[in-house]
């Protein structure tokens, strides 16, 4: 890993403490030796992280390596016509890139769809056991594609997490990775729609901070009382400004913070549990958050037929969604909101 600047000054600073003839140097924090020093180290900085960038994706291809070219992915780039696939594709600096000869930072970053990428593979010690005869062993190899790379991407759409394009961009996108892979090596490339996340909070707050209209408390205690049975609330309307600061109606720090979490969970990262009530913890006016039902469930694409059931995964610690993030758009949250007046309670 390269190191920070810092950490490359310290080592010139020590190395200069050792020089007697550097002894009669000023400690002004504006020497010009001083300022040597960092143009210095920043210079090395650059070229550890040149280096350590390409050792990351050299020749030998690398999980690491699919990764980077998939970002590197430029879509409605000019067609070569001597290309064997229509792509203007140049061997450089050992191995295929984009030719962008012309073209403005602006334009190469506008055809750069891929903005999220994830790279796995299952090994072989994953599924092979002792004992299975082999037609078994074989039946899980192939049942569980083992030796093939899955590629997983996504891009950005008003500032939001979204599946590239299906088919036209994925369908470049593909035939890419053909282009620059190894010969033999089998690649599974995935683009979907994120995944459906439902989820139910009790959350006590501070009635000081959080508004709470008094009529809505029984409500509340009863969708509470009755989360492991089959009830419906949906005819009671509450009052749509509860979970509100009393300061400011229009910020609700519980479901700001569990969608900021949210947004902040790397791309194929897992869900888990414990840090998104820590997040919701750290809320205004947040004295006990409990998470008491998780559902989820892989989202269609449109031409898929419509999966209406979600999956409770609530005793599940923590879990990667099949798309690699979480649809937004279709979060659903239900906070049950009680006030925290435990206090006041007889001992």
């Amino acid at each position: 890993m390269a190191r920070t600047i810092a950490e490359i000054q310290n080592e010139i600073l020590l190395e200069k403490e050792k020089q007697p003839s550097l002894g009669g140097l000023t400690d002004s924090k504006t020497a010009i030796w001083k300022l040597w020093i960092n143009i210095v180290a920043t210079a090395i900085w650059i070229h550890e992280k040149i280096v350590e960038k390409n050792a990351l994706i050299s020749r030998p291809h690398t999980l690491n390596w699919y990764r980077e070219q998939a970002l590197n992915f430029h879509y409605g780039m000019p067609l070569d016509p001597d290309s064997s696939n229509a792509m203007s594709l140049v061997w450089k600096d050992g191995l295929y890139q984009f030719d962008t000869e012309g073209l403005s930072e602006s334009e190469i970053e506008d055809a750069k769809i891929i903005k999220h990428c994830a790279v796995s593979e299952i090994d072989l010690e994953t599924v092979l056991k002792p004992g299975l005869k082999p037609e078994e062993i074989f039946s899980d190899y192939f049942h569980n594609k083992v030796g093939v790379v899955f590629i997983k991407v996504a891009t950005v759409k008003d500032e939001k997490i979204s599946r590239i394009d299906v088919p036209n961009e994925l369908y470049a996108f593909k035939e890419y990775i053909a282009k620059i892979k190894d010969a033999g090596n089998q690649v599974y490339i995935t683009s979907d729609q994120g995944d459906i996340l439902k989820l139910t909070l009790n959350v006590y707050i501070d009635p000081l901070s959080i508004y709470i209209n008094p009529k809505d408390i029984e409500y509340y205690q009863s969708r509470i009382s009755a989360q492991n049975e089959i009830t419906t609330f949906d005819s009671y309307y509450f009052d749509p400004l509860n979970g509100s600061l009393i300061s400011d109606s229009e910020i609700y720090p519980v479901i700001d913070a569990l969608k900021d979490h949210l947004k902040n969970i790397e791309f194929n990262g897992a869900f888990v549990k414990t840090f998104l009530v820590d997040a919701v913890q750290k809320a205004q006016g947040v004295k006990i958050p409990i998470l008491a039902t998780v559902q989820t469930a892989a989202a269609t694409n449109p031409n898929d037929q419509p999966n209406l059931s979600l999956t409770d995964v609530t005793k599940i610690e923590y879990f990667i969604p099949k798309a690699g993030y979480f649809d937004m758009d279709t979060l659903e949250v239900e906070v049950n909101y009680i006030p925290y007046t435990f206090y006041r309670d007889k001992q």
